[in-house]
């Protein structure tokens, strides 16, 4: 027997011990089709005095022609119940049921329904699937009914922590308030990135934590004129190796996908709005620590540079060049370990200013170097004191000599 049907008047679908209210019993002149055959359904166990609860039966009694099938998307209906539960019970929350939208039953896509919730002025349709996705053609079809029946409203998809959903890779090293944070990395995979190429949402769901995603793009630091990025001591691989983070969403272009826990309860802290705002704060600190690390390197590589193309040492007895080079004035801030790509054993610098940092990356040259302006006048020389005469010193020895005489 089967706990769910596809209601063909109401166009959504209604689980046996949930939504019968109100239903008539029976065939209901055809009214109720199974969600994975798409044959008819008599529902049952209804009337006054039934020993049995409710549930919905193939014609017959022979059953749904592919069981399996049927009973994992009971199993799914039951997830997206109890979401449906949380949800209504999230601050802010003014109205929450469930919709199918765009769903066919004489071609099942073989999703759960999803949840609706109003928001204050937001709609935001919740998926829940708890198996591997359908095809990239059904995820489409479910985006493009929601836009047509709930135009504006917010598409999230809660995805599980499972191989079928989650393609882990290794933990993501970040530099967050002060210390290395490891942040979860998974690979999308194409259902995913149509998802988010459509303008949804995709986090994933795990007990009352949610991840939401932010992209990571990898690539070499561009070798400037003046840089010199292979004398790094203690540099256990390529200084140049480094990675972009694309927010508050992954970029198209994005490698892998780097993941933010936050608490469920914090997407409706601020009242009228769905809005992961605690991790898109995170997004914000590790965006300037890069822009912070970027800055650092690329001066690092400078100085680098200078040392190495730096001029002999003047000999002995030469004199110096009495025009100094120009030098580059560098800070000193206090060294913190920075996270990257290339997990370097020297520590980098302290966090800067996004401002300050992001103007030297975009002009591609140092914003702290010292060039001595112009002199207006020529520079002041003290005159050297003259020098006496042979005849001054010889009276000087005379009258020394006649005092030492008459004394």
């Amino acid at each position: 027997m089967g706990r769910s049907a596809w209601d063909t008047e109401a166009k959504k679908t209604v689980w046996a011990d949930d939504d019968i209210e109100g239903l008539p019993p029976g065939m209901a002149d055809g009214r109720y089709r199974c969600r994975v055959c798409g044959e008819w359904l008599i529902l049952k166990g209804t009337l006054p005095g039934a020993k049995v609860q409710p549930y919905f039966a193939h014609r017959g009694g022979e059953g749904c022609s592919r069981p399996e099938e049927e009973a994992l998307l009971d199993a799914a209906d039951e997830v997206v119940i109890r979401l449906r539960e949380q949800i209504r019970a999230l601050a802010g929350i003014a109205h929450c049921t469930t919709t199918s939208p765009g769903e066919d039953p004489a071609d099942p896509s073989g999703m759960p329904p999803a949840v609706i919730a109003q928001c204050g002025t937001t709609t935001v349709i919740f998926e829940a699937p708890t198996q591997k996705l359908p095809g990239a053609e059904a995820i489409r079809r479910r985006i493009l009914a929601v836009r047509d029946e709930h135009g504006g409203a917010q598409h999230v998809w809660f995805l599980k922590r499972d191989l079928a959903q989650f393609n882990a890779l290794d933990a993501h090293p970040v530099w967050l308030r002060g210390k290395d944070v490891l942040h979860e990395q998974v690979a999308p995979n194409e259902q995913q990135e149509a998802i988010l190429a459509a303008g949804g949402h995709v986090y994933w769901l795990d007990g009352k934590v949610v991840l939401v995603p932010y992209g990571i793009r990898r690539f070499q630091h561009p070798v400037q004129s003046g840089q010199d990025w292979t004398n790094w001591p203690r540099w256990r691989s390529d200084p140049r190796e480094d990675w972009r983070i694309s927010k508050p969403r992954p970029a198209p272009d994005a490698h892998t996908w780097g993941l933010v826990p936050i608490a469920f309860a914090s997407l409706t802290r601020t009242r009228g709005t769905f809005r992961p705002a605690d991790a898109h704060h995170v997004m914000d600190e590790i965006y300037t620590a890069q822009e912070s690390r970027f800055h650092w390197r690329n001066q690092r590589a400078r100085e680098t540079y200078a040392t190495v193309h730096a001029p002999p040492p003047a000999e002995s007895g030469t004199e110096p060049d009495p025009a100094p080079a120009k030098a580059l004035r560098t800070e000193d801030p206090a060294p913190v370990t920075a996270s990257s790509a290339s997990h370097e054993a020297e520590p980098e610098p302290a966090v800067e200013s996004v401002q300050t940092t992001l103007a030297a990356h975009e002009a591609g040259g140092p914003t702290d170097t010292v060039i001595p302006p112009v002199p207006v006048h020529p520079p002041f020389v003290a005159p050297a004191p003259a020098a006496q005469s042979p005849l001054v010193r010889g009276w000087q020895r005379l009258f020394g000599f006649s005092r030492r005489g008459g004394s």
